[in-house]
C-alpha cells in the first residue's frame, strides 16, 4: 500500500558513492518498476552532492520523480532554484531535517515538510496556515515550537523522538541500535520538559 517511494542516492560509506550518471540510472530503474511518485532525498548523510540542474533533469525526464526532500545547508535557496529550474515537473518540494528551516523553506516554495515524527501534529497546522496565506499565524506557531525543534536537532537526534514517543505511550522502548548511544539523562529530561510544555 505505499503511495510514495523515497530513495537516496546510492552510497556505501564515505568512499563508495555513485556519480550523477549512476544515480540517474538507479532512479530510472526504480521508476520502471513502480507506478507511484518518487521523492528524492537530498541529504548530506549520503555524502552525495545533488546539483539543482541534476534534480531538475530527474524531474523532467523520469515521470514519477516529482517530489524532493531538501535538507542541505541553504535549503531555501536550493528549493527556489529547483522550483525555477524544474518548473511544473517539480510537484512536491519539501522541507526536511527536523523542520529546522521550515519557515524559510515555505517562503521559498516548499509545500510541506517531512521531518521528525516527534511533533508532526504541531507542524501540520503551520504548513496549512502558510499554504492558506496566513504566514503570520504559521510563524507564530513555528516560534512556539522552535525550542523543541532546535533541541531535537542539535542535542538529541533520532534518540529524542524515541524518548518522547516512549514517554507518550506510542512505543514501548526507546533503545537505539549500536553505534548510537542512549541519551544522556540531562538531555532526556530536557527534551521531555520541552515536549510536555507543548502537550
Amino acid at each position: 500500500g505505499a503511495v510514495l517511494s523515497m530513495p537516496m542516492p546510492p552510497y556505501h560509506g564515505a568512499a563508495l558513492k555513485a556519480d550523477e550518471t549512476r544515480t540517474y540510472e538507479q532512479l530510472a530503474r526504480v521508476a520502471e518498476q513502480i507506478d507511484i511518485p518518487i521523492m528524492i532525498q537530498d541529504a548530506p548523510l549520503s555524502g552525495v552532492s545533488l546539483s539543482v540542474d541534476f534534480l531538475a533533469r530527474l524531474a523532467r525526464e523520469i515521470s514519477n520523480v516529482s517530489y524532493f526532500k531538501i535538507e542541505v545547508p541553504g535549503a531555501a535557496n536550493k528549493l527556489r532554484a529547483l522550483i525555477e529550474a524544474g518548473g511544473d515537473a517539480v510537484v512536491g518540494p519539501f522541507d526536511g531535517e527536523e523542520a529546522i528551516t521550515l519557515m524559510p523553506d515555505l517562503e521559498a516554495g516548499a509545500i510541506g515538510t517531512m521531518s521528525s515524527a516527534m511533533y508532526s501534529e504541531l507542524l501540520k497546522p503551520i504548513v496549512q496556515d502558510y499554504g492558506s496565506g496566513d504566514a503570520k499565524a504559521a510563524a507564530a506557531q513555528y516560534h512556539r515550537i522552535l525550542s523543541l525543534i532546535n533541541y531535537e536537532n542539535r542535542q538529541c537526534g533520532l534518540q529524542g523522538t524515541k524518548v518522547v514517543m516512549k514517554e507518550g505511550g506510542v512505543i514501548t522502548s526507546d533503545i537505539v541500535r549500536h553505534p548510537l548511544n542512549p541519551m544522556h539523562p540531562a538531555s532526556r529530561n530536557g527534551i521531555l520538559k520541552l515536549a510536555r510544555a507543548l502537550d
